[in-house]
């Protein structure tokens, strides 16, 4: 079961859903359950992010209105037809958090000291952008390297959290592209300046399509992960090969800062980054979790 934000003919915001029957406008499949129940007061759909801040996201949820909906209705008005266009899973997060040299071969390919603690830094969440869309590369900027990631989105409000207790904060995982303006970051990291500006270009974080409730997923670090540009191979690996594991970089992060709903942390890219131009296609998939693609245009 995958879920996904998206925007209907008239540029209103929706949820969609895709099962093993098809791909559905839940927001409207919420309200008719809403009316069934009785739930008046109960809060409209239309964000993937107010159902994790109001607690409703989770595989049980959209399995219980899915069973009790189609006991009296068909859905085939609300079924969904390409083309699609598709939104953010989480188009406002409080915070978007990503993890350096988290994979060995990567920090070996720059050359770069295998870490003994998290290295933690953040994008800007106006870098997110969605499925199909267009990574702008602003002229004259120098190398633009892709960076395949797992991401995972935080379901509920915690601080120090226990590495034994982390995995009851997800709320679901997507894919994450964390473009770097590469010449930008090493000039950067020559000076000791943090690496915001490099990392958080507008539309450097490509980010979808789908957010995978946590329940589907039996095993996070077992996703077999690839991008390719233009077709052809550029990053292959698995999550096992992750230096530090989600639960302990939910305990490590919620140590120093409170997570929120909605927070997107991404966990870090295996080797094999390299640049990306004008007219590239990337396309980035992980086990159960989809694929997601944008293109690259020069601004």
């Amino acid at each position: 079961m995958k879920t996904f934000a998206y925007y209907d003919d008239a540029n209103i915001p929706r949820i969609g859903i895709e099962t093993e029957s098809g791909i559905f406008d839940f927001s409207r499949i919420w309200e008719f359950f809403k009316d069934y129940k009785g739930l008046r007061q109960a809060t409209a759909l239309h964000f993937l992010q107010v159902m994790i801040e109001n607690d409703y996201y989770s595989l049980q949820t959209f399995q219980e209105v899915l069973q009790i909906v189609t006991g009296f209705r068909s859905l085939e008005d609300v079924r969904l037809r390409e083309p699609i266009r598709y939104d953010v899973p989480v188009a406002r997060p409080p915070k978007l958090l990503c993890l350096g040299r988290n994979y060995r071969a990567h920090a070996e390919e720059w050359g770069s000291q295998v870490p003994d603690s998290p290295i933690v830094f953040s994008k800007l969440p106006s870098s997110l952008l969605p499925h199909r869309g267009q990574i702008e590369i602003p002229r004259g900027s120098g190398r633009i390297d892709h960076e395949l990631e797992l991401a995972l989105v935080i379901g509920k409000k915690g601080k120090r959290i226990s590495a034994e207790k982390a995995m009851d904060y997800i709320a679901g995982y997507t894919i994450a592209n964390d473009i770097t303006a590469r010449d930008r970051q090493l000039q950067d990291m020559k000076k000791s300046y943090p690496w915001t500006i490099s990392k958080s270009y507008d539309t450097f974080c490509p980010c979808g399509p789908f957010l995978i409730p946590k329940d589907v997923i039996n095993d996070p670090h077992q996703l077999n992960m690839e991008l390719k540009v233009n077709g052809t191979t550029k990053q292959k690996a698995n999550t096992r090969d992750m230096i530090f594991k989600i639960p302990d970089i939910i305990a490590y992060i919620s140590y120093h800062i409170t997570l929120s709903p909605g927070d997107i942390i991404c966990t870090g890219t295996p080797e094999g980054t390299l640049p990306i131009v004008a007219g590239d296609r990337i396309t980035a998939r992980i086990d159960h979790l989809g694929v997601l693609e944008n293109s690259v245009v020069e601004r």
